[in-house]
């Protein structure tokens, strides 16, 4: 087996970090399944640029239904909906804030929890969110982040 110098090494890797520095700050959405309480939620990140704008326009669509204030849901045990946050990208923090959809509700929090109050959302209601929920449930099937058993007990919960 051949060895390489430290040098070699190192010159590999100097040219190796741009092109990791561009992958991470790519354009992407992290996707999460709230599924789980008390452990990990499964989740994926979107880079594929058709996927992106599929995505994107899903979520125009559901954003374009009229917003109405109140209480923020309650977490329960189980399935909770999908968050969809904006990654990467040298524009990530002029990108929209996280949402989280759920059945035909797209769901925007306004202000947190605290000891004397409840937290706040925005909330969307439209066939546009049931929709992207959908397609977002198909995109963890298949991209193996969902199990088939996992994935028809958020079916059967909608």
């Amino acid at each position: 087996m051949r060895t390489r110098s430290f040098a070699t090494l190192f010159a590999a890797a100097l040219l190796a970090a741009p092109l990791f520095a561009q992958a991470a700050d790519a354009p992407g959405l992290r996707i999460t399944y709230l599924v789980y309480s008390g452990r990990p939620n499964p989740e994926l990140t979107v880079t594929d640029p058709s996927q992106l704008r599929a995505i994107e326009s899903r979520l125009g669509d559901a954003r374009s239904a009229p917003a109405r204030a109140g209480a923020a849901a309650e977490p329960v045990l189980g399935y909770n909906g999908i968050l969809i946050e904006h990654v990467g990208g040298s524009a990530a923090k002029a990108r929209p804030q996280a949402v989280t959809v759920k059945g035909r509700s797209l769901s925007v929090d306004t202000a947190a929890a605290t000891e004397f109050k409840s937290a706040t959302a925005a909330t969307r209601v439209s066939a546009a969110a049931g929709d992207l929920e959908s397609m977002l449930l198909k995109l963890g099937q298949k991209r193996g982040v969902l199990d088939a058993t996992t994935l028809n007990v958020l079916l059967d919960g909608k």
